[in-house]
């Protein structure tokens, strides 16, 4: 199944857009008047399951990005969204690398992608041995393989597509990484992402690194959950600026995209990154 979307490659081009604005007038309506949708169905994009809406999507609020999960394959709108994007832009036997390894995101690629491989920033090999067992409870195999996505160990263009689903967050050198993106891309090669973006057109920076390593806040810190791990710091929401410097590490195009298909339960608010190398 595939997404409805719109793609923009600036925040000039993005504003005031009349299509954008009546998706996010529709999903804001929704939100206030959620109660009235209770047993509204949709179809999951992956299991292609006949879904109900929940009667609340998360504990403490909507959330129509990490909430919104289907009950028969478990995966929230984000990942469902993610997946469903990332297969317009492959085919089955490419080389695609994955920015994680021990998630159900990654053992449902696997099913289906021979060639994918994935990887963890876990340099101990005890924990990324409980990694390995962890992904093996969920359907997936393999051992867990460590990589720094600012210092690749993949060849030069050697891959057919990166898919990196909400990890250039927690990278404080996040343009080193979308650099090694680009090296090990084959011309003409995907990279798809994810990430919490203001959609304003600055990058609002929460913490960075000092000279000696030691992690300088600059605002109240903010940790994401982990499934088997401590939480991990966020260093930056991201903005429009990051289509800069996608471009300047030398992809031939970049744009944010936004996905949209209520029939299978993505709402408004999954900001895309897709670019090529």
């Amino acid at each position: 199944m595939n997404l409805g979307s719109m793609g923009f490659d600036g925040l000039a081009e993005r504003r005031d857009d009349p299509s954008l604005l009546a998706w996010w007038v529709l999903s804001t309506s929704l939100v206030e008047h959620w109660p009235a949708l209770r047993g509204m169905a949709f179809v999951c994009a992956l299991c292609e399951a006949v879904a109900h809406l929940p009667d609340v999507p998360t504990e403490g609020g909507t959330d129509l990005r990490e909430g919104m999960a289907c009950p028969h394959c478990g995966m929230s709108a984000r990942l469902r969204s993610s997946l469903t994007m990332l297969a317009t832009l492959v085919d089955i036997d490419d080389r695609i690398y994955v920015t994680e390894q021990a998630t159900s995101l990654f053992a449902w690629l696997q099913a289906r992608y021979p060639l994918v491989r994935g990887s963890e920033f876990q340099p101990d090999e005890a924990r990324r041995a409980k990694m390995g067992d962890y992904l093996e409870s969920i359907g997936g195999h393999g051992v867990i393989e460590f990589e720094d996505v600012t210092r690749l160990s993949m060849a030069d263009a050697s891959l057919d597509a990166v898919a990196c689903f909400d990890v250039l967050e927690h990278v404080p050198d996040y343009a080193a990484a979308i650099g090694e993106f680009k090296r090990a891309l084959r011309p003409g090669g995907k990279l798809i992402a994810t990430f919490p973006f203001t959609d304003a057109a600055a990058t609002l920076i929460r913490a960075s690194l000092a000279s000696d390593g030691d992690v300088v806040h600059h605002m109240e810190p903010e940790y994401h959950g982990d499934p088997i791990g401590e939480p991990v710091l966020c260093f930056q929401h991201f903005g429009w600026d990051l289509l800069d410097v996608v471009r300047e590490a030398g992809f031939s195009h970049a744009s944010m995209v936004m996905p949209w298909a209520p029939e299978h339960g993505i709402l408004y608010g999954h900001w895309t990154l897709v670019a090529t190398r």
